[in-house]
């Protein structure tokens, strides 16, 4: 039998398409090469042929089924393929540029889309990198700002001054050039990697970013004058060309055999000038060992060296005669704090005014009620703020005021809405239904009003079906009410229902012993009525007459009708004016079937007493308790 497990080898490949003469091709999935294998007949159904095809290619019918399942969800067998190798192939392409470039631009979308949607977001989150560094930007800026400004007052106040800037006129040279020249004990001008065996600058820094000769031409230079001073004058012994002297500029170099710096210094530059240069050498031939060692001439990996260069740079200022008169001194230093101070107080009245309306703003958010749905901020008042406002809650600029805040600082665009925060819901209950004296109310966590306390029965059933109606308000739960009335009315109606009234043989008026009983009974009907009407309810009754099995049917439904009308008569002999149903019903209901003879207990009538609303009540006080 053949094995029926698929392993194909080699491997099937996704690509491959069926033609409509079965046989596998590879190809492009476009939309002329469809796959048709779909619509090909039917194999025959004979069995035997099927066994024998079994026999034959199990291992190649295994193999095109496993064809046509991908075929028929190429897309999602495409996607899982790469999906198994994706963070693989990307760790792969890690370094290389191309992958970069056909990153940047998915990447750059994603971080604009974000910055819009999320801007507060991303601002909070850059601040604590981005604040120290602005300010320290800022300082280094007024700190610059303030020592230029002190030099220019000195130079244009003094005799010092006066005498350089005609001494700048006879020459033809700029005033800052002269004053340099008087005042410039030594300032590195230029610095230069180079690589020592190819004489190719490896990054070039200068003092202030200015144009300067090429530099691989320069770092040629002091190549080729190195070797033309080792080969005449310190052939055969070990050392370098350390530094040289052009006019009034010093060349430094500090060299080992991958690498040198050339430094370029207008002046004298102090002994430990040539440590830092070294230290600097150092840790560059540590930063770029490999580069150093495998160079060929691409230097392009030097290009982040320039920073590392960006510390040596330095310079140092004679400083005579600095005596000034003393309103000279004072008087830049007093327009540039007048002038931090201007800016200062300005700065802080902007950021007093928006720290005011981002609390007013989180008043807002506070109150019950109110839902702010968007802010449209300004660098001055007034922001607009569309509001949803609840018609309980205070608007929202008796919301400021009430806690001391402006309300022109805002311009409101309110939109009304019923809120279902819990406070809301809580004052809209208490407008609604009116707590009495002693009763409570509690909101539950999914919308379940529960009221407590002692109540008139009528307010408890309107308070009940007034609170279900209220938005917010799921269910109502009364059952810690209580009404003492309805206590009463309900022993009383307890009281009269379990009365048991017998009456003779044949006869519609109770047995002596049961007539104080009925007349008990009527008694408390009337007490009954009128408490109820009292209470906004009205009451009926409902009387059933019964017969023993003694006698026919039809003299037994008389007899039960008329012991019911007995009941009926005396109630209204009363006075009662309650509605009564009365029911005869014969010897249906017998107290015990097996008694031919008559049985006493069968001979009775049995009342029920029903309260409901009345029809004539006011709708605080008439409603129906269910």
């Amino acid at each position: 039998m053949a094995d029926t497990d698929l392993k194909l080898d080699p491997p099937l490949d996704s690509r491959v398409t069926v033609s409509p003469a079965c046989e596998p091709t590879s190809g492009d999935d476009s939309a002329d090469s469809a796959v048709v294998w779909q619509n090909m007949p039917e194999a025959p159904l004979d069995a035997e042929l099927v066994r024998l095809r079994s026999l034959l290619f199990s291992r190649e019918l295994a193999i095109i089924k496993k064809m046509q399942e991908i075929l028929s969800d190429r897309p999602f067998h495409d996607a899982q393929r790469v999906s198994d190798v994706l963070a693989e192939a990307i760790q792969m392409r890690a370094g290389d540029l191309h992958m970069s470039m056909a990153l940047e631009p998915v990447v750059d979308d994603i971080v604009k889309a974000l910055l819009r949607k999320q801007r507060n977001e991303f601002a909070d989150s850059l601040f604590p990198l981005m604040g120290p560094s602005i300010r320290k930007s800022i300082a280094e800026a007024f700190r610059s700002m303030l020592e230029s400004f002190s030099k220019s007052m000195e130079m244009a106040f003094s005799w010092k001054g006066l005498r350089w800037r005609f001494e700048a006129m006879r020459s033809g040279k700029p005033f800052s050039e002269i004053v340099m020249l008087h005042t410039l004990v030594y300032r590195v001008e230029q610095i230069f990697f180079t690589h020592s065996q190819t004489g190719i600058s490896l990054s070039h820094a200068t003092f202030d970013d200015g144009e300067t000769q090429d530099a691989d031409m320069v770092s040629a230079m002091f190549t080729a004058i190195q070797d033309f001073v080792r080969d005449c004058f310190a052939r055969g012994a070990e050392g370098d060309l350390e530094s040289l002297q052009l006019g009034e500029f010093t060349i430094i170099i500090e060299k080992t055999p991958l690498a040198y710096l050339a430094c370029v210094v207008r002046g004298t530059p102090p002994a430990t000038f040539r440590e830092q240069l070294r230290a600097t050498l150092e840790f560059l031939l540590v930063e770029y060992h490999n580069e150093l060692t495998n160079f060929s001439g691409d230097t392009a990996p030097f290009a982040a060296a320039k920073h590392y260069l960006d510390p040596c740079f330095s310079s140092h200022y004679i400083d005579k005669d600095k005596r000034l008169p003393f309103w000279a001194k004072a008087l830049p230093v007093v327009a540039v704090l007048a002038l931090v101070g201007w800016g200062g107080y300005h700065f802080y009245q902007k950021e007093q005014v928006i720290a005011t309306m981002r609390n007013a703003l989180v008043v807002l958010r506070a109150e019950p009620g109110l839902l702010i749905t968007d802010i449209v901020r300004r660098d001055a008042p007034p922001w607009d703020v569309t509001i949803l406002k609840d018609e309980l809650s205070p608007s929202p600029t008796e919301a400021l005021l009430s806690r001391g805040l402006d309300p022109a600082l805002f311009s409101f665009r309110v939109v009304p809405f019923i809120s279902y925060d819990q406070k809301t819901i809580a004052r809209r209950v208490e407008q609604s239904i009116k707590l009495p004296e002693g009763v409570s109310m509690a909101l539950g966590a999914s919308g379940t009003l529960y009221l407590s306390g002692t109540a008139p029965m009528s307010w408890i059933v309107m308070a009940r079906d007034d609170a279900r109606a209220l938005p917010g308000i799921n269910n109502v739960d009364i059952s810690g009410l209580h009404d003492p009335m309805i206590d009463k009315i309900s022993a009383m109606i307890k009281k009269i229902e379990n009365m048991v009234i017998e009456f003779p043989f044949g006869k519609d008026t109770p047995i002596p012993n049961d007539a104080p009983r009925l007349q008990e009974a009527v008694n408390t009907l009337v007490e009954l009525e009128s408490l109820v009407k009292e209470a906004g309810f009205s009451v009926s009754l409902t009387v059933f007459g019964h017969a023993d099995l003694t006698g026919s049917e039809k003299k037994n439904y008389e007899i039960s009708q008329a012991r019911a009308r007995t009941v009926a008569a005396m109630l209204y002999a009363r006075g009662s004016s309650m509605p009564i149903a009365m029911y005869g019903m014969g010897s249906e209901y017998p107290k015990s079937e097996g008694e031919k003879t008559g049985d006493q207990a069968s001979r009775r009538v049995e009342l029920r007493v029903h309260v409901m609303r009345s029809v004539d009540a006011s709708p605080e006080t008439g409603l129906f308790l269910q």
